[in-house]
């Protein structure tokens, strides 16, 4: 997938989305956290690419986090987005899934009043299910890199509820910081700082690497294989 028309959709996704929000507010009032891209590796080799967008924008209640992002590996098409607080508790979750340009898996997620409700389309039918979201939230999906932000921005030693909204779960995730790194991308150096999360229940293991500024330089998710490094 050419890089345009990635960050094309990402920018139209976001713009559409923002759009929804604030009645068709003036864009100068979106303000943006994060975007750029990812390159995706598996087991070594090159697989796809992440682009994405975090930006904060007016809402009904003040502002709010919109993040979203296309994920291209080989002709699978992973588009999620999240509309969240500046908190980051999700309020509404969507992601939807294409394979050769025709979907097929589609789930929505909303909360209302510490109550998430979703439900999931597919090829095997429909399923839904509805519990409470723990206070402190935020939601990450295991295969998309760029939700990490939500997590790291707690900062070492804090504990997080993460909602998984593609399992339908909240995992408490320990983040811990294993000191600077010197990351060397594409030739270029970089400073960062290495944050380990650990999923209690599971014993699963994140990577992140954060640059002084707050953006993920990498991450490597060891279940899946996948290392992300940024563009």
């Amino acid at each position: 997938m050419p890089r345009q028309t990635g960050t094309t959709l990402v920018v139209a996704l976001a713009a559409s989305l923002a759009t929804a929000l604030v009645g068709g507010t003036a864009e100068a009032q979106v303000v943006v956290l994060d975007e750029g891209s990812f390159t995706l590796y598996k087991d070594g080799e090159r697989i796809g690419r992440e682009d994405f967008s975090i930006r904060t924008a007016p809402g009904a209640d003040g502002r709010v986090l919109v993040a979203q992002a296309t994920v291209a590996t080989g002709d699978r098409r992973v588009a999620p987005g999240i509309n969240a607080d500046t908190a980051g508790l999700p309020a509404r979750y969507q992601r939807e899934v294409r394979v050769g340009g025709a979907v097929v898996e589609s789930y929505r997620g909303q909360a209302t009043r510490g109550r998430y409700s979703s439900s999931l389309m597919h090829a095997d039918g429909e399923s839904a299910r509805e519990f409470r979201l723990p206070p402190g939230t935020v939601a990450a999906d295991d295969d998309i890199v760029h939700q990490l932000w939500f997590i790291a921005r707690r900062g070492a030693g804090a504990t997080v509820p993460v909602l998984v909204p593609r399992r339908n779960v909240v995992e408490l995730v320990r983040i811990e910081s294993a000191g600077p790194e010197r990351l060397s991308i594409d030739l270029r150096q970089y400073d960062a700082t290495r944050l380990v999360f650990r999923t209690a229940a599971a014993a699963a293991v994140r990577e992140v690497w954060i640059a002084a500024d707050g953006r993920i330089l990498k991450a490597a998710i060891p279940a899946l294989g996948l290392v992300a490094l940024r563009d």
